[in-house]
């Protein structure tokens, strides 16, 4: 068998961080919320470089909440087109169709499989008011060379 990705080689130097981790949340009591939780939302809003990050459950629904505040914003509207990357999870459409917005499959780079620019521009039309970015596979889907 070829590997694709070997998720227990990469999670092999992260181990006693990620167990002492889970033992701190199991042993605290605090499944949801909780000083874990808040430790993260910190750093991870110092990383990015921004005031606030909230944590939430899981990549549904950060997309979904991300999507429904652009509507609520103004920013997006029922029946927009969003662009997203042809070989992505099942979340990504869940989040675009939960919002009542159309999504738009493009097909990946063959050489990164993240979504391609070129493919991109040609999918691209005036009722598409949103690229849906997945990175995949370990790499970061650029936008520019």
């Amino acid at each position: 068998m070829i590997e694709f990705l070997d998720l227990k080689r990469l999670n092999k130097r992260y181990e006693s961080e990620l167990s002492e981790a889970c033992n701190r949340v199991i042993s605290s009591g605090w499944y949801i919320q909780g000083s874990e939780l808040e430790k993260f939302e910190r750093e991870f809003a110092s990383f990015c470089g921004v005031k606030y990050a909230i944590g939430v459950a899981n990549g549904l629904d950060a997309l979904s909440l991300v999507l429904r505040a652009w509507k609520e914003q103004g920013k997006l509207k029922d029946n927009d087109k969003v662009l997203v990357p042809a070989n992505t999870y099942i979340a990504s459409v869940i989040a675009i169709t939960q919002n009542n917005l159309i999504p738009v499959f493009v097909e990946p780079d063959e050489d990164s499989y993240n979504i391609s620019i070129e493919n991109i521009i040609k999918s691209f039309d005036r009722d598409v008011k949103a690229i849906l970015a997945v990175h995949l596979y370990g790499k970061i889907a650029l936008w520019m060379k």
